[in-house]
């Protein structure tokens, strides 16, 4: 059995941040809101309508909080949350991973949906919300490392990029 252990609390902001950045629907839903405004600001300037004008400043201001309530605040609130304001310990094995010492059953690596990496942090996904990451910096050395993605390899292909 393999222990990596980290500080969660320092992590979760940027975590919050590269799956909001990461996350298909965010960057659809940027997407459209930019699309809408880029609409609306044509037909203003057309048709001079303060409506559109409006609408189009709405639509910006909706945006702006938007990445700002996802990016800066919720980050930080769950980040200064005290549950998480310690260093986690997890185990793992080719059996799964425990994500507390008092879990006796591992969480198997094939009830993960999938598997998502960045530079800086794995995410295991159980269902569409939920999720664990660990930290690559956490892992002792580069073969640790080596060998909790040959248990998840084994069960979930390690994806990168847009999270679908």
């Amino acid at each position: 059995m393999e222990t990596i252990s980290f500080h969660y609390g320092r992590h979760i902001p940027k975590v919050a941040r590269a799956l909001y950045f990461h996350s298909w629907k965010s960057i659809l839903t940027i997407a459209v809101q930019v699309v809408f405004i880029a609409v609306c600001m044509v037909l203003y300037m057309r048709n001079d309508s303060l409506i559109l004008l409006g609408i189009a400043i709405t639509l910006v201001l909706t945006t702006l909080m938007s990445l700002v309530m996802r990016t800066l605040l919720l980050p930080r609130i769950l980040g200064s949350d005290t549950r998480y304001n310690k260093d986690y310990e997890y185990r793992f094995d080719a059996e799964g991973i425990r994500f507390d010492r008092e879990q006796i059953q591992p969480v198997g690596w094939g009830s993960f949906t999938r598997v998502w990496e960045n530079k800086s942090y794995y995410l295991l996904f159980q269902g569409q919300q939920n999720y664990w990451f660990i930290a690559k910096q956490s892992f002792q050395d580069a073969a640790q490392e080596d060998r909790f993605r040959a248990y998840v390899s084994d069960h979930r292909k390690i994806g990168s990029g847009v999270i679908w």
